[in-house]
């Protein structure tokens, strides 16, 4: 067996429906949509005085490529682990306000991920993850498509900060947006008859956006290109960021809100994306469930307590990752290509950095719109549908996916008890482990 049949074999890429480009691809798209995580923690955390904005970027980008290989090798997954987006800013507003040092901070990080691992390694988390009702579980792929058309959305400047009106089109950022959206739309639909006879989509469409409207952006002014394509002071730099972290001081009971918070945060983030992009992908099953969530959430907490050593919050699932699975992705092969990305963005950050907003704006609202598909799999009986519509309502207007979840398993909750009541069927009573998964969810809205 050749070494191309070998990687098939391996990640059973044709076993999948895919083929080693269209994972390559996926994967390339993917790192384009996320590739902003870089700049978004080295601006988050760079409000600390006297901490080394270059050593937070390496650091970001060397971590989430190890994490993203790991789910690829280890799990056969196209899902991606980065830094939660909310986390840093709490960090920053922590260290500045003086509740405690940076050090201390990410021995939280580092105590809530030895959580993560234990919790994992006992099963527990997949325990509640199929706890999740049916519906509910096909229903977050929509909800996490309705947060990732409003990320798009606000990415690509064609609405406001708060989502409440138009973005200013006098703007050129925002015509760009509007130029992105219109070349992604057409590469991403547009289809070719074939020798064949047969019709055919545009392979890497929402990647050949992402560059088209990058070009364009460069004649309209929009974007620069960078004076310097190489990282300036790579690797003295990480040595500034990394491993200085404080377990004992984070070892008193006044921070036991926040190692719950980190906690609660990551588990019912990567639940929820991690069901979503599953069902974007197809890796359900008939039951709703995804057996391959025990891995994830072990390399998801093993990167949680490595990224910890190295100056980085809660490492969880990226809904981003949604891009690449619309471009075709199925396997873990395509995590090896967006994991390239991230190490050679070590080496040439601004080159990539130069992406803008509009482009992958554009692109993942695409992505968002497509994930509304998995709604075909809801049952819309109203008593099944009410707390799947809540969830997607929530996410939407609340900006809250996790919110969502949590809001939907109340009503959930709350039916289930009422035609337990006036059916007279005690068989409608939720089980022990939704009982004590809804117990749990509560405490999202107490931290």
């Amino acid at each position: 067996m050749n070494f191309k049949g070998k990687v098939d074999n391996y990640f059973h890429v044709s076993e999948r429906g895919s083929s080693i480009s269209t994972e390559l691809i996926g994967g390339a798209t993917t790192f384009a949509t996320m590739a902003y995580i870089l700049i978004y923690m080295t601006s988050s955390m760079g409000v600390i005085p006297g901490l080394n904005q270059t050593g937070v970027l390496l650091c970001t980008a060397l971590i989430t490529a190890l994490a993203i290989l790991s789910v690829g090798f280890y799990a056969n997954l196209p899902i991606c682990l980065a830094p939660v987006l909310v986390i840093p800013n709490l960090v920053a507003n922590m260290v500045n306000s003086g509740d405690a040092t940076y050090a201390i901070c990410f021995g939280l990080v580092f105590l809530s991920g030895i959580a993560f691992v234990l919790i994992s390694l006992f099963n527990l988390r997949d325990m509640f993850a199929r706890s999740l009702p049916k519906n509910l579980k096909f229903g977050l792929g929509a909800a996490v498509g309705v947060l990732i058309v409003r990320i798009g959305l606000g990415q690509s400047g064609l609405v406001n900060g708060n989502c409440i009106g138009f973005g200013d089109f006098s703007q050129k950022s925002t015509v760009l947006g509007l130029i992105g959206l219109v070349i992604a739309l057409v590469l991403t639909y547009v289809t070719f008859k074939g020798k064949d006879g047969k019709m055919y989509k545009i392979q890497g469409s929402l990647l050949i956006s992402i560059i088209l409207t990058t070009i364009i952006g460069l004649f309209m002014g929009v974007v620069s290109f960078p004076k310097n394509i190489f990282t300036h002071a790579a690797f003295s730099s990480i040595g500034d960021t990394a491993f200085k972290l404080d377990i004992l001081g984070a070892l008193k009971l006044k921070y036991l809100p926040f190692v719950l918070m980190l906690l609660i945060n990551d588990f019912f983030g990567t639940t929820g994306s991690g069901l979503a992009l599953a069902g974007k992908a197809n890796l359900l099953d008939k039951d709703g469930n995804f057996p391959q969530f025990g891995k994830l959430f072990v390399v998801d907490s093993t990167f949680t307590v490595i990224g910890s050593l190295f100056g980085l919050t809660t490492i969880s699932t990226f809904a981003e990752s949604a891009a690449g699975i619309g471009s075709g992705s199925r396997t873990g092969l395509s995590n090896v290509s967006t994991a390239f990305f991230f190490l050679l963005c070590m080496f040439i950050a601004p080159l990539f950095l130069m992406i803008p907003g509009a482009a992958t704006g554009a692109a993942l609202i695409i992505v968002g719109l497509s994930m509304l598909e998995t709604l075909a799999n809801v049952d819309f009986t109203p008593e099944e549908f009410v707390p799947v519509g809540a969830m997607m309502m929530v996410t939407a207007f609340m900006f809250d996916y996790v919110g969502g979840i949590v809001i939907g398993m109340f009503i959930y909750v709350l039916i289930q008890i009422l035609k337990a009541i006036f059916h007279k069927d005690a068989t409608q009573i939720p089980s022990v482990p939704v009982w004590i998964l809804t117990a749990l969810m509560a405490l999202y809205f107490v931290f």
